[in-house]
């Protein structure tokens, strides 16, 4: 699938991609192709500086940056956080509200359905571990801490909360999240996963941060994701593509619609918009 929405800007101009991690970068068994990895080191090569947004925790991320070649610095935890691993150094950090992370807690104890995993820091815990927690902890290489009561363990500062759990069951948490007189933001990363994030805090907001901090002009970036938490950066970029297995919904806000991860869209995108002449593009 190759699908442009809109007259495509000049190759000539983008100096920076930021790309998504699970279901764009990666196949479905969190693979990174080695046509997807010369692809960037092309790009990195002429210059275009290749970086990734996720909802993961560093630790859990940085196998990927490490294993792509990535550029610094990492946007993680969906905006929550802009992290320069070269310097270690943090050039963001957006924490969740005490009150906005007990409103929502204390909603997911009246939908049992659902598991939530509280972001503290570098690390995430949950209440009673169950199967969503195993799988989850598994296909994200981390640690889950079990701590009984989430309501009463919960800290000052924390960065998110993941909800994992049935669509329909995470759609009645996220409409009763809607409703709360807080206006916290929560988005849907994946079919069973719901994110509860900062108030304002997106993939977009730290894009935004981050070209500044780079001295990189919006209209210059690329961003490439595959699902709701992506679609503001999607929406900022001078390019916003989305992967070809998006939902509808993110794709109709795209400017361009690639193969899907498993088709190695990320390096389609790469190749029709970095490494080939303008001429020899479809516009």
């Amino acid at each position: 699938m190759n699908e442009a929405r809109s007259p495509m800007p000049d190759a000539r101009q983008f100096r920076l991609l930021v790309a998504d991690i699970d279901g764009t970068l990666v196949t479905s068994d969190r693979k990174i192709t080695p046509r997807v990895k010369q692809a960037v080191r092309e790009a990195q090569a002429r210059g275009v500086r290749i970086c990734l947004a996720t909802g993961r925790i560093w630790p859990s991320a940085q196998q990927y940056f490490r294993a792509l070649g990535a550029d610094p610095p990492a946007i993680l935890l969906n905006g929550g956080m802009i992290y320069d691993f070269a310097a270690d150094t943090i050039l963001r950090r957006v924490p969740l509200a005490y009150e906005h992370a007990r409103a929502v807690l204390e909603i997911i104890r009246a939908v049992p359905q659902v598991q939530p995993h509280l972001y503290v820091a570098d690390k995430v815990y949950t209440g009673r571990t169950n199967e969503y927690t195993v799988r989850y902890s598994r296909k994200d290489s981390l640690h889950v801490e079990e701590v009984g009561d989430l309501v009463a363990f919960l800290p000052q500062d924390p960065m998110k909360i993941l909800i994992i759990g049935p669509r329909a069951h995470l759609a009645t948490v996220y409409e009763k999240v809607a409703a709360l007189p807080q206006g916290i933001n929560a988005v849907f990363s994946e079919e069973t996963y719901l994110e509860i994030l900062p108030k304002g805090s997106s993939k977009g907001a730290a894009l935004a941060e981050m070209t500044k901090a780079l001295g990189i002009p919006l209209e210059a970036v690329i961003a490439v994701g595959d699902n709701l938490n992506d679609l503001e950066m999607i929406r900022l970029a001078g390019l916003g593509v989305a992967m070809g297995n998006a939902p509808e919904e993110l794709r109709r806000h795209a400017k361009y619609v690639t193969r899907t991860n498993d088709d190695e869209g990320l390096a389609e995108v790469i190749h029709r918009f970095i490494l080939e002449e303008p001429k020899r593009r479809v516009q």
